[in-house]
């Protein structure tokens, strides 16, 4: 079931994300992040989805300003992450479909994601959705001693719906 995240399920969100915080390079925080940082980021965010299954949340994918100058107020940059080992079952498509829904209701037209590199099943997977990659921006990211790049990929809405 996919439904609107609530602050009850920070532990589970925590428990999901500081995995990639910890061991890997997909995101460029450092130090885990507490329960009330992230009830913070679901108030802050236009749209803030789970996947739910028998009472675990296995993903989650949420909108949230692209920049914060108004010119920007319709776009919007899109993350997802899904529980460790759960990869391969469709959950994230499934997940950024609904978040797709969700921010067209709250007004944004044009959705970013930013990919740290190398991410191939991210990359196929925005692909398979409909973004298109836009650009890379070298050594952007410093983290596990190397440097690391991202890719920028976009998505209209208002064009693109599948």
């Amino acid at each position: 079931m996919i439904r609107k995240a609530n602050s009850g399920d920070c532990a589970q969100i925590a428990d999901i994300y500081n995995h990639y915080v910890l061991n890997s390079t997909v995101t460029f925080e450092i130090d885990p992040v507490t329960h009330e940082e992230l009830a913070e980021r679901i108030k802050k965010s236009h749209c803030f989805l789970l996947f739910e299954e028998k009472g675990s949340v296995l993903g989650y994918a949420y909108a949230s300003n692209y920049h914060s100058r108004a010119a920007y107020r319709y776009t919007a940059e899109g993350s997802i992450y899904l529980r460790n080992g759960v990869e391969g079952r469709g959950l994230g498509a499934t997940l950024y479909k609904a978040l797709f829904d969700a921010a067209k209701d709250f007004g944004i037209r044009e959705m970013i994601a930013v990919i740290a590199l190398p991410n191939k099943s991210s990359e196929v997977l925005h692909q398979k959705l409909g973004y298109r990659k836009v650009g890379v921006i070298e050594s952007c990211g410093y983290k596990f001693g190397q440097p690391i790049d991202t890719s920028i990929w976009q998505l209209s809405l208002v064009r693109a719906i599948k």
